[in-house]
């Protein structure tokens, strides 16, 4: 049978889901423990994703970094020293009181998603639904990948289970949103499956130079899987929830927490911490911890400032408060750009594609602290607005053709930020009418858009929406 056909079979099931099934779907309120206990782990540092202008790391030994869970801290915002002494980020209270986190609450909504639902005949929905039901990741014969042990270096080399995780986390993504698009219950059985394989497999976490980013690039994806069936799919066990719940704390928590608290690590104020940072804020929302949600809350308003520049920051960009580093250091940090221009964020002259991980995952956390009631889109301190907008426009107006910022580099400009944007220009352009012309461009081009890691369907599950309720 040929592919096409195959795609057309599965196109056609869904929409047959679509027309007979019902949207009404009763959401159930489980409550769970609140499991507070957070650990984090004190070994020797590494150099990290193959960079070699991140200071003060030394390279790692054949199997990377060990794990240990046996010591638990205090819920603070504990950094590990860089050679200037440890420092203490203290947390700005946003805390959610346990009973009242929205849920589904991370990323997306019952309430968007009944929007698209309503919609899948229009673009730009109709397309970007298209594209996912015939994806790799949405194929209803899916077979997990669930290893005991994840090692990755730098560049998932090794990759003993890298590819495996983040591959299984994008498919049960997919196919929990599929499950609510649809309605078909295969869907929803086949996350649980995906998820509960790995909860039951994985012992040992993730070690090696890249665990800290492999761990949060997984868990940014498992979290929104999870939260989505959780609440929507009634025959998904308590007791496996439950070991997904010890899942995020115990084998994805501490190593993602390891690029905040571990010397050598904790100047990587880029796409790392980024992604840690969403994968925390999404963790915390799953298991309800209300301390863990203050933390990457703060975490994101400490990292803003130092990913993405803006003229009132000075000659130079911020520093984010858990990184002491000479200004010196912060130009070689950011690759040596000729100058520093607004929007520019601390990857632009590395690549774009890292460039658009860092940013995506800065507005997926803004989008579910939102949802959670934490406007961090507008956030006066960090001057957060100015910010993303900024980014969003001068990266988009380059990718345009209008623009020089490649002059501003040492190196040519390559890859592209495409897959992302979507979610942040619905809340600054649709939800509230900002003029963003360079970035609606931009989109129009690259819409609708695709899978990247932890950024997958924006425009199926954000592009457009406005703010439904």
């Amino acid at each position: 049978m040929s592919i096409d056909i195959r795609r057309g079979i599965r196109l056609s099931l869904a929409l047959a889901w679509l027309l007979f099934s019902g949207l009404a779907q009763a959401i159930t309120h489980v409550e769970t423990a609140q499991l507070l206990n957070h650990r984090h782990q004190d070994a020797g540092a590494a150099c990290l994703d193959n960079s070699p202008r991140e200071l003060g790391c030394a390279s790692p030994d054949n199997r990377g970094l060990s794990r240990d869970l046996s010591t638990s801290r205090p819920r603070l915002l504990q950094v590990a020293s860089n050679g200037t002494g440890a420092m203490l980020v203290p947390v700005q209270s946003d805390t959610v009181k346990q009973k009242d986190f929205v849920h589904p609450g991370i990323l997306v909504t019952v309430a968007q998603i009944e929007y698209v639902r309503n919609h899948l005949e229009l673009a730009p929905w109709k397309e970007a639904f298209y594209d996912a039901v015939v994806s790799q990741y949405a194929d209803l014969s899916y077979q997990p990948h669930p290893w005991e042990e994840v090692e990755c270096g730098s560049y998932s080399n090794p990759d003993k289970g890298c590819s495996d995780e983040v591959g299984d986390a994008q498919a049960a993504y997919t196919q929990a949103l599929l499950w609510l698009y649809t309605k078909d219950k295969r869907y929803a059985a086949n996350t649980v499956a995906i998820i509960n394989a790995w909860a039951t497999t994985l012992k040992r976490g993730h070690v090696n130079s890249n665990a800290a980013l492999q761990a949060s690039w997984a868990a940014e994806l498992f979290t929104r899987a999870a939260e989505l069936v959780k609440y929507t799919y009634s025959e998904w066990p308590q007791p496996e929830k439950d070991k997904v719940t010890r899942m995020f704390r115990e084998q994805y928590q501490p190593d993602i927490e390891r690029v905040f608290t571990q010397s050598g690590y904790n100047c990587y104020t880029q796409n790392w911490q980024a992604s840690a940072t969403e994968a925390l804020l999404n963790i915390s929302v799953f298991n309800k911890d209300t301390l863990l949600f203050d933390e990457a809350v703060s975490r994101w308003r400490g990292l803003i400032p130092a990913y993405i520049y803006i003229a009132s920051d000075g000659p130079l960009p911020k520093r984010a408060p858990w990184c002491s580093v000479s200004d010196q250091q912060i130009v070689d940090h950011w690759n040596h750009p000729k100058a520093f221009v607004e929007g520019l964020t601390r990857e632009t002259c590395r690549d774009l594609e890292h460039t658009a991980y860092g940013l995506a995952a800065l507005i997926n956390a803004a989008e579910t602290a939102r949802v959670q009631g934490v406007d961090l889109y507008d956030d006066p301190a960090s001057k957060s607005k100015e910010r993303l907008t900024k980014a969003m426009e001068l990266h988009s107006l380059y990718q345009n053709g209008g623009s020089d910022l490649a002059s501003l580099c040492e190196q040519p400009l390559t890859l592209s930020t495409s897959g992302t944007f979507e979610i942040g220009y619905n809340h600054y352009a649709i939800r509230l009418a900002a003029v963003l012309p360079h970035t609606e461009v931009f989109l129009n081009k690259t819409r609708p858009t695709r899978v990247r890691f932890h950024y997958m369907w924006e425009t199926l599950t954000h592009g457009l929406i406005g703010d439904p309720h």
